[in-house]
């Protein structure tokens, strides 16, 4: 069986992970895969590296409505970018569709899986499934990794046409937790369909793979001091300025305390996280190394991992990986990630996201406590190899179609 993945992406990260978990993990090893990504995904590199050598990879150059005269519509204000934005996503959907029909049909799989980020999300995942049906091919799977949004009243008519379009030509939209699922229930179409499920994501277990330089030897921070790490691209919702309100409280006890806050993202979205920092926690022993791909040399040698998140967290794969290398959790509770951290104080410690002092204490309390520090990491470990393998996410998906 010939598997078709389809997605659009303007981030490097969970979803390419993703991608490459779903193929290296499936049960089937006569199956073949190839994957149609638009050529522009700035983690289009990473996710070729994690592909199986016998995958597919085809690059596209379909327009988008997110990058169509970006050069031009930065000079704009950020409201009117974001409108015309949402009138390209109409009025380039008729030439996309075309295309894409043509670009599958030369692919010519027997399934489909078309991977989104949020909802609406890539124009160009949704349009992936209604060709693909409209090509008399099995129905697809349409899979989300982030959270719907209720559609803006102007283009109200476009988009109930399009979740219809959806719909019909899916025989399952899966999100990844189950809070992720709930939340396209605030689309109308999707609100009564059958066809909605979640499926938790999977990791390979790479902790004992041998790593020449942790993120310490990186950061030239001695082995017997603490580090503790955020991961995430540098987007408002990660919640970097709640992190540092918070560490503000931790200095106050711990002020010899390490912090690598990692991730890429534009250069008004770094400038503000400088800005975070030299307000908050000035003159810290704090770094921004930029964006490390390999996970497994971040995770080397820290002792905490921090997800400060404050909205649109769907799962929390950097929280399933560092449970997965026994270091210990303190989140928010936004959306999916107590789905992934589990048992509050056992497996992992989340609060609620508007409580930086909590948060800090949590923080704190870990560092005071080394044994318990460890315990938790402990726990976390377990859980996340009982329940979130590679192996049975791909099993998962594999029984879907």
């Amino acid at each position: 069986m010939k598997i078709i993945i389809f997605t659009e992406n303007n981030r490097g990260g969970g979803m390419d992970t993703f991608i490459g978990s779903l193929i290296n993990n499936w049960p089937k090893k006569e199956d073949t895969f190839t994957v149609i990504c638009n050529q522009n995904h700035p983690g289009i590199t990473y996710l070729a590296n994690l592909l199986t050598d016998d995958t597919k990879l085809v690059k596209h150059a379909i327009p988008l409505n997110w990058s169509l005269g970006a050069s031009l519509l930065s000079i704009l204000p950020f409201i009117a970018q974001r409108a015309l934005r949402q009138l390209f996503r109409v009025l380039l959907s008729p030439i996309q569709y075309f295309l894409i029909k043509n670009l599958l049909r030369q692919e010519n799989g027997d399934h489909l899986f078309s991977v989104n980020g949020g909802y609406p999300g890539g124009e160009t995942c949704r349009l992936a499934n209604i060709a693909w049906k409209k090509l008399n091919k099995t129905q697809s799977v349409h899979n989300i990794h982030n959270f719907a949004i209720n559609y803006r009243r102007v283009f109200s008519i476009y988009e109930t046409f399009m979740d219809k379009q959806l719909e019909a030509s899916c025989s399952h939209i899966v999100a990844v937790s189950k809070a992720c699922a709930d939340s396209l229930s605030i689309r109308p179409v999707f609100s009564k369909s059958n066809k909605i499920i979640h499926i938790y994501n999977g990791l390979d277990d790479n902790s004992k793979l041998p790593v020449k330089k942790g993120i310490k030897d990186i950061l030239n921070i001695r082995y017997e001091e603490t580090l503790l790490v955020m991961i995430g691209t540098f987007e408002e919702r990660k919640g970097h300025e709640f992190l540092l309100k918070a560490m503000s409280y931790v200095y106050q006890k711990h002020p010899n305390v390490h912090l690598a806050i990692i991730g890429g993202g534009s250069e008004p979205e770094i400038l503000r996280v400088k800005e975070h920092i030299e307000k908050y926690t000035p003159n810290k022993n704090i770094y921004l190394p930029g964006f490390i791909d390999d996970v497994q040399q971040v995770l080397k040698g820290a002792d905490m991992l921090l997800i400060p998140s404050q909205e649109f967290e769907s799962f929390g794969l950097t929280a399933l990986e560092a449970m997965l290398h026994g270091i210990p959790v303190v989140s928010t509770d936004t959306g999916g990630l107590p789905e992934t951290i589990g048992e509050n104080l056992v497996t992992g410690f989340y609060s609620a996201k508007d409580n930086y002092e909590l948060y800090s204490k949590n923080i704190s309390y870990l560092l005071d406590n080394k044994e318990i520090s460890i315990k938790i990491g402990i726990n976390g470990n377990r859980r996340a190899k009982k329940l979130f393998s590679s192996s049975r996410m791909s099993q998962n998906y594999h029984d879907l179609i």
